[in-house]
């Protein structure tokens, strides 16, 4: 394959892909709102159990 068909294929793939999320635009935000929602939620949930084993529960005991 030669150079110049590569760049066009390249060339072609960028165009769909622009008219794609040109076309998709609201749908992709939502679905990456939904991502980074989930991702939100997973986070504070990580960090709530983290925080509550390392400041809550028994005190250590001192000698």
């Amino acid at each position: 394959m030669k150079l110049s068909t590569k760049w066009l294929i390249g060339i072609a793939a960028a165009v769909v892909l622009l008219l794609l999320l040109v076309f998709y635009s609201s749908e992709v935000q939502v679905w990456i709102m939904s991502k980074l929602t989930t991702l939100l939620i997973w986070v504070v949930i990580f960090l709530a159990g983290f925080l509550v084993g390392r400041f809550g529960g028994r005190k250590s005991e001192k000698k």
